[in-house]
Formats: C-alpha cells, sequence, structure tokens
C-alpha cells in the first residue's frame, strides 16, 4: 500500500558530480531527507584529449571542463557557457565567461546577437543536442566542435529499482532527454508515487512514464532545485 504521507525520496540519476552538486544545491535550500544517487550515465573523457587552437570556447556542460583535466588549463582563455553551473566551472578553471540562458538555443542566440569573436570551438560530449557549431555556421561564423567526453550508459541500481517499484513517494528530476528515456526504459513498471521534475519541454517529452510532469521554470540548475524543494516539502 501507498504511504504518500512519508517524506518523499530524492533519486538523482545523474552522472556523480553532477548528482553530488545538484544535492549540495538541494541541502543548501532546506532539505534534509534522504537521497539516493544512481547515475544512468557515466562522464569519461575521450583519448587522446585535442589540442586546444586558439578562439572562443563554447561548454554547453561542465562536464565538457571536467573531461580537459589538469593537463589542459584554461588561464587565459574565453569562452562561452550555456548556464550558471557550466560557467562556475568554466572560471573555475581559468577562463574569462560570459553566460547564456540555459539551453543550447539561448545560446547559440546570444552568439549571434554580438560581434562575431570567433572562431568558436564547442567541446561537446559524444551525444550532445542542438547542433551548436552547425547553427553558428550556417549564419556565417567560423565554428568548429571537438567530443571531449563520453556518455556511457549505466543500469539504475538495485536500491533505485527497489524505490521506484515500492511504495514510499520518490522525488526524480530529469535534466536531458536521453538520461529521462534512459530512466524510462530502465525502470519499468513503477509503483511508487512519482513526482518528476523536467528541466524542459524536450525532457518531458521523452519521459514516458505514467506519471505527471513539472517543466521547471527555466532550464537552469536553481530552476530545478526550486520545483524539486517544493515537490520534497523543504
Amino acid at each position: 500500500m501507498a504511504r504518500p504521507d512519508l517524506d518523499p525520496l530524492l533519486l538523482l540519476t545523474r552522472p556523480q558530480a553532477q548528482s553530488e552538486d545538484f544535492l549540495d544545491l538541494c541541502r543548501r535550500g532546506g532539505f534534509d531527507g534522504a537521497a539516493l544517487i544512481s547515475p544512468v550515465v557515466e562522464i569519461l573523457p575521450v583519448a587522446p584529449m585535442p589540442a586546444l587552437p586558439p578562439g572562443m570556447l563554447i561548454f554547453t556542460s561542465a562536464n565538457g571542463v571536467r573531461a580537459l583535466g589538469p593537463g589542459q588549463p584554461l588561464d587565459g582563455r574565453r569562452a562561452w557557457a550555456v548556464g550558471g553551473a557550466t560557467a562556475a566551472a568554466v572560471r573555475a578553471a581559468g577562463a574569462e565567461c560570459r553566460v547564456a540562458g540555459g539551453d543550447a538555443k539561448a545560446l547559440v542566440a546570444q552568439i549571434l546577437a554580438g560581434p562575431d569573436d570567433g572562431p568558436y570551438l564547442h567541446l561537446r560530449g559524444r551525444h550532445a543536442r542542438g547542433d551548436v557549431a552547425a547553427q553558428l555556421r550556417a549564419a556565417g561564423r567560423r565554428a568548429d566542435e571537438a567530443v571531449v567526453y563520453d556518455q556511457q550508459e549505466r543500469p539504475l541500481s538495485a536500491p533505485a529499482l527497489a524505490a521506484l517499484r515500492g511504495a514510499d513517494p520518490v522525488v526524480l528530476p530529469l535534466f536531458s532527454p536521453r538520461s529521462a528515456a534512459l530512466v524510462a526504459a530502465a525502470a519499468g513498471q513503477i509503483r511508487a508515487p512519482l513526482h518528476v521534475v523536467a528541466l524542459s519541454a524536450a525532457v518531458a517529452a521523452a519521459w514516458n512514464g505514467d506519471a505527471g510532469v513539472e517543466i521547471a521554470a527555466a532550464p537552469d540548475a536553481g530552476s530545478m532545485a526550486r520545483a524539486v524543494l517544493r515537490r520534497l516539502g523543504a
């Protein structure tokens, strides 16, 4: 029998580092309940790592910064970042960084609205949405891309599956269409009272579960955290 009066479990399925960062954000927002991290994707740097040519770098994930490692510091480099969390990672690596509006569409629009400060190099994962470099080239900018990390699929852990198939409420934030589809496929029949919070309409569309989906007010970590905290009652 479902027990929706219990405090929900926060189930995080992003890559380990990003899940830990988001959990910390929720803790700082007042959440003091139970959380479980079960990544459905593992971030692995590619080998060999490409050399970075001169020009403006573009990051659509903090994973792109982490993948570079200590061997390629960004001191003195210029960069664009898709959102605040990615920008923080870029700046911590030493680069001067401009911040876009939270998704690839806003990023391209803001780059094109300003002066041409290319050539541009988009450092991305093997699985990426938005075709940032292609859109910039179509608009007449010199732009290229380099795959610097892979996102390898991982199964949901046994505790995560037990939570989704159990009787107690679960809050599930989903940050990308791929991870939403992977979680939906891995979870099978979900019996838990489930509250899904999606980063965007595209993420919500990729989720094929029966639960209603709340879409964050903006595609960024802060908006996701606020929506999740409401669901958690924090």
